[in-house]
């Protein structure tokens, strides 16, 4: 990606311009972070037609798994045009959904090398307290991860892999297909954990918004906390 900032904005209009083709609605406001191999997109103000009502009678799942199903129809499209536009093959994508928010992350991860710029840790926070926090929060929701690794996309997006998570109850559930309920019942709970045990004071910024997705087959799964700017 030779301009990053062109890119950027290309990629924003695309995801605006899709997810409006696709699903009838576009956000409010798209905000693409990025820096190899990861682009975090940030979705604002968006809401389907439809869900209001059903998250009125807390039926919270059923739209997470609309949404889901949606995404995953249109990957192939997703993933040909975002490799047009940053000139680089797409691996992966992920996406999850803050619906008290109407907010929602898409995770693109490309077939490059990792920015070295991205393992540069802030000044003022100590990595090895951060990740012995996620492994806390992983203990509670799997198991401590067999590998984790921390990169700082920019000043207020933090992404967080990690790798060897998945216990034998859940690999049985994988091996018989029952991906997208286990996703269904692990989001909420790793919000829950998450929160409670309070990244805020290692990371020294307050926390937005935060987004997990799983890749159930590898074994891994990716966290992008977004921080609130310190700048005036």
């Amino acid at each position: 990606m030779t301009n990053d900032k062109t890119v950027q904005q290309e990629i924003e209009d695309f995801i605006s311009s899709f997810l409006h083709q696709q699903f009838g609605e576009s956000p409010q406001s798209v905000k693409a972070s990025i820096r190899n191999p990861f682009i975090a997109i940030h979705l604002i103000g968006f809401s389907l037609p439809g869900e209001k009502m059903l998250l009125k009678r807390k039926e919270t799942k059923r739209v997470g798994e609309t949404r889901d199903l949606l995404l995953n129809g249109v990957k192939t499209e997703l993933f040909q045009e975002l490799t047009s536009l940053t000139g680089t093959d797409v691996k992966e994508v992920y996406a999850d959904w803050n619906f008290e928010k109407e907010s929602g992350l898409l995770l693109v991860v490309l077939d490059a090398e990792a920015d070295p710029a991205s393992l540069t840790v802030p000044e003022g926070v100590d990595k090895e307290a951060l990740h012995e926090k996620i492994i806390r929060i992983s203990q509670k929701t799997q198991k401590a991860p067999d590998a984790i690794e921390s990169y700082w996309l920019n000043d207020t997006t933090v992404l967080i892999k990690r790798s060897g998570i998945m216990v034998e109850i859940e690999k049985e559930l994988i091996k018989n297909g029952a991906i997208e309920e286990l996703r269904l019942a692990k989001r909420p709970l790793e919000h829950r954990v998450m929160e409670f045990f309070q990244l805020e004071p290692v990371l020294k910024q307050k926390i937005s918004d935060l987004f997990v997705d799983w890749h159930f087959e590898e074994d891994k799964s990716y966290m992008v906390l977004l921080l609130e700017s310190t700048s005036d």
